[in-house]
């Protein structure tokens, strides 16, 4: 099974991924407070010598654990794979969509020039045009941004994570993301 289980805190709020084991672990020390979702996944065990029944349990693809997390602050970790998934494999500057052998990461404000290494600095760009900008400032090169970089909350973080989101969890998830959030736009 390549799905993993989506995990929320009792009150409703992403937690993280979970792989299959580990959630059937956590319904069988009875750690689950509630399910939901659209799909349901069967687990078959061995066969009991006392009853003779095979064993099995049954599991949602979203699952809410009876402990509560919450994540203030917490932002995603800034990668490329992440970068260039919030921004939908588009260059910032010529707007085309690329693979992600063509993309890199473009600093605004370069770091040579004081710039960060953070969300709101970084955009996805492609090779050609990140050469193009090298360590100049935009003004110095007369290039606009396509979009506005933003950091993504716990929920996209989650979505930017999962390659095979089944479609109840990324439905589930889109009702947590900002309406600026281009997971969201791509989503609907």
């Amino acid at each position: 099974m390549q799905n993993l289980i989506l995990a929320l805190n009792k009150g409703g709020y992403p937690h993280t991924w979970l792989p299959w084991q580990d959630a059937v672990i956590l319904k069988c020390k009875g750690l689950i407070a509630w399910e939901y979702g659209d799909k349901d996944f069967m687990f078959r065990g061995g066969i009991s010598r006392i009853t003779g029944l095979q064993s099995k349990i049954e599991i949602s693809s979203i699952i809410a654990l009876k402990t509560n997390f919450y994540y203030k602050g917490r932002t995603p970790t800034l990668s490329n794979r992440n970068l260039f998934r919030r921004d939908l494999y588009l260059c910032a500057y010529c707007g085309k969509k690329y693979s992600d052998n063509r993309l890199t990461k473009d600093h605004i404000v370069p770091v040579s020039r004081g710039g960060l290494n953070t969300w709101t600095n970084c955009v996805t760009a492609c090779t050609r045009c990140n050469s193009y900008k090298d360590d100049m400032l935009l003004e110095e090169c007369n290039m606009q941004l396509l979009y506005i970089p933003y950091t993504p909350d716990r929920a996209e973080g989650l979505i930017l994570q999962n390659r095979s989101i089944l479609h109840d969890q990324m439905k589930f998830l889109s009702d947590f993301l900002p309406d600026y959030s281009r997971s969201k736009q791509k989503s609907t």
